[in-house]
């Protein structure tokens, strides 16, 4: 995949690309995108695998957004015995990742490109269902994430490609039984809340997290299966959908 010219990769051009971009789009859509990006190339040569990773290429090069640090979480813990999830509903939010072994573990992402307008609603959300919270940020927003999270939470610092932990979290103590419960679905009620464990705050904690490894072990085993055949950007929908790569990445 030999290309000629300096590619594009404004953050504001590849997150354009990003918006109008999916897994599912056919060659013509994928082109259109890499207009965008190499304006001095003809893309109509190449397969539809090559294009999409042509889009990987440039995103995980050229941009500080949150795809980028969600398939590093990824592959933090791909390898672990645990189970993990993207973009789980918490009251009205949504954490971008989860992981669920001996405890929860939540991460929420604010990237370079984001703002910290929701954070104080969503570190409430979540230190009402989670045992460990994080945030995962970039370097710029230290001091004001520092101004607006819970002191239990963690905190990693990304800067271009340097992770560092500014602070460890901590077990919270605020959990609340209640919160957990309207996450359940009718079926997981059924099958993991008998009368007794409603009203035991460590029970209903317990079996919170059996519901939830549960839930999402069929689909967090399948991307970490094919996680050779997927690339980054797409990790998400891998997750969400379960369809083999080969479909989306035709040769």
């Amino acid at each position: 995949m030999k290309l000629s010219g300096k590619p594009d990769f404004k953050d504001s051009l590849i997150r354009l690309a990003l918006k109008n971009y999916s897994p599912l789009d056919y060659s013509p859509q994928l082109i259109q995108l890499l207009a965008v990006l190499y304006p001095e190339n003809d893309f109509h040569g190449f397969n539809k695998q090559d294009l999409h990773r042509l889009i990987n290429d440039a995103v995980c090069q050229g941009y500080r957004g949150e795809q980028v640090l969600k398939y590093a979480l990824f592959k933090q813990v791909q390898k672990k015995n645990m189970v993990a999830a993207f973009e789980m509903r918490v009251n009205k939010s949504r954490i971008d990742f989860l992981t669920i072994n001996g405890h929860t573990t939540g991460y929420e992402i604010k990237s370079a490109l984001d703002n910290l307008d929701k954070l104080a609603k969503q570190s409430a959300d979540y230190q009402k269902v989670f045992e460990f919270n994080n945030v995962v940020i970039d370097k710029c927003h230290l001091k004001s994430c520092l101004a607006i999270v819970p002191e239990d939470f963690g905190i990693i610092t990304v800067a271009g490609t340097r992770k560092s932990i500014y602070r460890t979290a901590v077990l919270n103590n605020n959990i609340d039984p209640a919160a957990q419960l309207s996450l359940m679905t009718k079926r997981e009620l059924d099958v993991y809340f008998d009368q007794a464990a409603l009203n035991d705050a460590e029970q209903v904690n317990k079996n919170f997290k059996k519901a939830l490894k549960a839930r999402y072990q069929e689909r967090w085993s399948f991307v970490v299966a094919h996680s050779v055949s997927i690339l980054p950007i797409d990790i998400q929908f891998f997750f969400n959908t379960n369809i083999d790569p080969k479909y989306i990445y035709p040769s």
